[in-house]
């Protein structure tokens, strides 16, 4: 009887006291995801909520650009970057500081704005373009966004047209030349 009834305690205070909630110093748990999964996880990307409220001037060969600009710049054709921490007011616009980015020889680039990407190189279309660069939407003015045309290595135009929603959608993925891109360009797939 007594071995029963220490046994019933022991079981009992495990099944008690063997799972701990909260945070326990040591034990770090991740939860990944797996097909089994139950419950479908939905992420919204916005990044508009990260974005800095008070920007500084940014400024390539001495000329104001837009940020857009960074997106596909290559590295290797900037040869000074200089960072100036006091307000300064361009067009009645208050940025807070200035960032002057210097490239190298401008034979290496070539800047040009979203519209004029497309009007060069995708055929004309009534659908509505919709721009993604290596993977993040592109949600500002087509006309400011500028680009390096010669850090692009591929386009993919993915036309997308659903009468019953009434979506016609030109999806234009702008692949730029990252040592990402460029290898996952060259793997070839066997099946």
């Amino acid at each position: 009887m007594r071995l029963k009834f220490l046994l019933i305690i022991v079981l009992f205070s495990m099944t008690t006291f063997g799972q701990l909630t909260g945070k326990v110093t040591g034990l770090n748990s991740t939860k990944t995801d797996t097909i089994n999964d139950t419950v479908i996880k939905v992420v919204y990307k916005n990044d508009k909520i990260l974005r800095n409220p008070m920007p500084p001037a940014l400024f390539f060969n001495g000329k104001l650009v837009s940020y857009s600009l960074l997106s596909t710049i290559n590295p290797e054709n900037i040869s000074s970057v200089n960072v100036v921490k006091i307000d300064t007011i361009i067009d009645s616009i208050k940025y807070y500081g200035r960032i002057s980015i210097q490239g190298k020889t401008p034979s290496n680039y070539n800047y040009m704005t979203l519209n004029e990407f497309k009007l060069k190189y995708v055929s004309p279309s009534e659908n509505v373009p919709v721009f993604q660069i290596d993977g993040t939407i592109v949600d500002d003015d087509y006309n400011g966004y500028l680009i390096d045309e010669k850090n692009i290595l591929r386009v993919i135009v993915t036309p997308v047209d659903n009468p019953k929603q009434k979506i016609k959608i030109d999806f234009i993925n702008l692949l730029t030349k990252s040592a990402k891109n460029i290898e996952e360009t060259n793997q070839i797939i066997i099946r």
